[in-house]
């Protein structure tokens, strides 16, 4: 494994906690675990073994991890998804950086979905910065990108400009990761000198370091040290064991690349010191694979096989086969010149060996996921077919994986599109029909207007003029005494009539309704009653909870209207009623229209039915509701119009 995937990154969590640094590292730990001692309680506990998970991380990794699972143990026991969420975290933090990526990743997980359901956003976009870093360190750049654009967009929208400024950290590593050092230095420039402004000193540290690998590709050597030991002097002061030594192996690895060997080895050394107190062990074991150059560039290669031989044992309990291999390959040549031509060409086969492993691993792993794409018989014998070609083959191999990867994404690519303009389609069939039916209402709208202006126009002239006939005529001297109560009778029918008229045309005008105004509505009605019928005492109701705006279609509208007209019209005319009383309440999704008298009162078999009545039942029906009538002779009458308020 080359020094670029040895890259510091910056998770969120550090960012969240990292103001703790200006106290000694030390005196924190002490003052935790003699803390821890003191509480009883659990959830008191819980909180300290999650700090000390944390601090511990840049002393002793293996310590860090112990206190972790204790933390998250003891926050299942007393069931706490805040603090059970938290210690997830902490134990992710610690599995990162020993190098256990998919432990961290199992344990970021479990805490995003506990924060999901908490619904604590800063610490949900917290935890998915996490898992970026851990995609990151896993060199799924794709993944990773994905989440910190995610939670940079939630943090800039929040103002938060701390976290964001981490996260464009590591996407300036990223950068670097993929070789594309004019972008990473532009990014990481900005984020330093942010950092420098507001003293975050550790964290500058850590772009420091990131800054000294671009120089270092990019070939300014002088610019790369200076940085790297601006970087080494900040953690020094900081009393950072683990990224002090990470630095000390990345002053080591560019000396050795300039051939200062004895250099090379003093900072390796110093480096060795502080990781294994860090208990940081792949850092100590790509030190030792440092210092096995340094002595082969010296010469002196009995001690670079001693560094050699050492290294190889870390990598093998690190499982980094990639380093393992290098290793193997460095070491051939170091004992040709020690005269053991065996061991030389043990480890060139020992090399070859796990490079067919790996190259047989990385074809599998590429050949699995054709396999799951196309999942035909036909493809499976394809790719088997590969496998065993591209075996000895490997540039033919990559070749046809990646002819077949462009095809699937074509194809996919090719789909999507199909969906999206079947999308397209559909949406413009809804707007066209959505069209069409305003059409529809706008013609059934005007042909309305054009109804109710032609019965104002036409009938209600005319009903007009036959009020004024009808009233010139009752003053002719010969019929004047034995008609004018006929007149009288017509004249008063027909201004009921023109009444009626304005009413529907009213209903027709508006095409809704609204409970302001068809109170209104009965409110005049109410005070016309009075006029005609002055002996009744008229008194109207309304449920205030009934909101002024709710609709009724106009159809609906002029029903209940014409319900309450009928009713109180059979009253004044039959029941010689001394008051009359409407209210309108609601009861839950129902509308309640109530018209009670004081009269004489009926029983409904004894008399003779007629159409007021048969209308009022059959206006309830065509409005979804029923019409209650309860009367008994010299007791008054009551009817009840219930129906829906929807």
């Amino acid at each position: 494994m080359t020094f670029i995937k040895r890259l510091i990154l910056v998770s969120l969590f550090q960012i969240l906690a990292i103001s703790s640094f200006a106290q000694s590292i030390f005196d924190v730990l002490d003052s935790l675990k003699n803390e821890l001692q003191l509480k009883k309680n659990p959830a008191e506990k819980v909180p300290i073994l999650s700090d000390l998970t944390w601090y511990y991380v840049q002393v002793s990794l293996d310590t860090a991890i112990l206190y972790g699972e204790e933390a998250i143990e003891l926050s299942k026991e007393i069931d706490d998804p805040v603090l059970l969420s938290q210690a997830y975290s902490d134990l992710a933090y610690a599995w990162m950086e020993k190098g256990e990526l998919v432990n961290a990743r199992q344990n970021y997980e479990a805490a995003l979905e506990l924060r999901y359901e908490i619904g604590d956003s800063s610490k949900i976009y917290g935890t998915i910065t996490n898992l970026g870093s851990v995609y990151q360190r896993d060199f799924q750049s794709d993944s990773a990108m994905s989440n910190y654009l995610k939670a940079l967009s939630f943090f800039e929208r929040e103002g938060n400009e701390k976290n964001a400024d981490f996260i464009r950290n590591n996407i300036g590593v990223i950068y670097l990761e993929l070789k594309n050092y004019p972008k990473a230095l532009e990014i990481l420039e900005q984020v330093a000198k942010y950092r420098e402004e507001n003293e975050d000193y550790h964290n500058l540290a850590t772009t420091l370091n990131n800054l000294g690998s671009i120089h270092k590709h990019l070939g300014d050597d002088e610019k790369s040290e200076e940085v790297y030991k601006q970087a080494l002097e900040i953690y020094q002061d900081i009393g950072d064991a683990y990224y002090t030594s990470t630095t000390y192996n990345n002053l080591a690895t560019l000396y050795n690349s300039q051939k200062r060997s004895k250099l090379a080895i003093e900072f390796a050394e110093e480096g060795l010191k502080l990781a294994e107190q860090a208990g940081a062990s792949y850092d100590y074991t790509l030190l030792l694979s440092n210092l096995a150059q340094s002595y082969r560039d010296l010469r002196d290669f009995e001690k670079s096989r001693e560094y050699y031989l050492k290294s190889v044992e870390g990598f093998k309990a690190q499982n980094a086969e990639e380093d393992l291999m290098t290793m193997y390959l460095l070491m051939s040549p170091v004992y040709a010149a020690l005269n053991m031509p065996d061991s030389s060409a043990y480890y060139t086969d020992e090399y070859i060996d796990l490079l067919r492993k790996l190259n047989e691993q990385e074809i599998l792993e590429l050949t699995s996921d054709l396999e799951t794409r196309y999942q035909t018989e036909k493809k499976d014998r394809e790719i088997a077919e590969q496998r065993l070609v591209l075996r000895t083959k490997n540039i033919q191999l990559f070749g046809s994986l990646g002819l077949a990867l462009v095809l699937a994404l074509v194809g996919y690519l090719l789909n999507k599109q199909q969906k999206l303009r079947n999308r397209q389609l559909q949406q413009e069939a809804d707007l066209k029909a959505a069209l069409a039916q305003i059409e529809t209402q706008n013609q059934l709208q005007e042909q309305r207007m054009i109804i109710s202006r032609d019965l104002h126009d036409n009938i209600g002239a005319q009903l007009t003029f036959i009020i004024s006939a009808i009233e010139n005529l009752k003053y002719f001297d010969p019929i004047k005494d034995s008609l004018t109560k006929r007149y009288d009778s017509i004249a008063d029918f027909t201004k009921q009539t023109i009444t009626d008229l304005r009413d529907t045309i009213w209903a027709m005008n508006a095409g809704q309704i609204t409970w302001e105004q068809l109170s209104g509505r009965i409110s005049n009605f109410l005070q016309n009653a009075k006029t005609s019928a002055s002996q009744v005492d008229f008194e109207f109701q309304k449920d205030e909870s009934i909101d002024s705006d709710f609709r009724l279609t106009s159809s609906s509208g002029i029903q209940v209207y014409r319900i309450m007209q009928e009713a109180i019209q059979n009253a004044i005319k039959y029941a010689s009623p001394d008051q009359i009383k409407v209210t309108v309440v609601r009861e839950g999704q129902n509308f309640l229209l109530n018209v009670e008298d004081d009269g004489t009162g009926f029983v409904e078999s004894e008399i003779t039915p007629g159409n007021g009545l048969f209308n009022m039942r059959k206006r309830a029906e065509e409005l979804g509701g029923k019409i209650l009538i309860q009367s008994n002779r010299g007791r008054g009458t009551s009817i009840q119009l219930t129906c829906p308020l929807g």
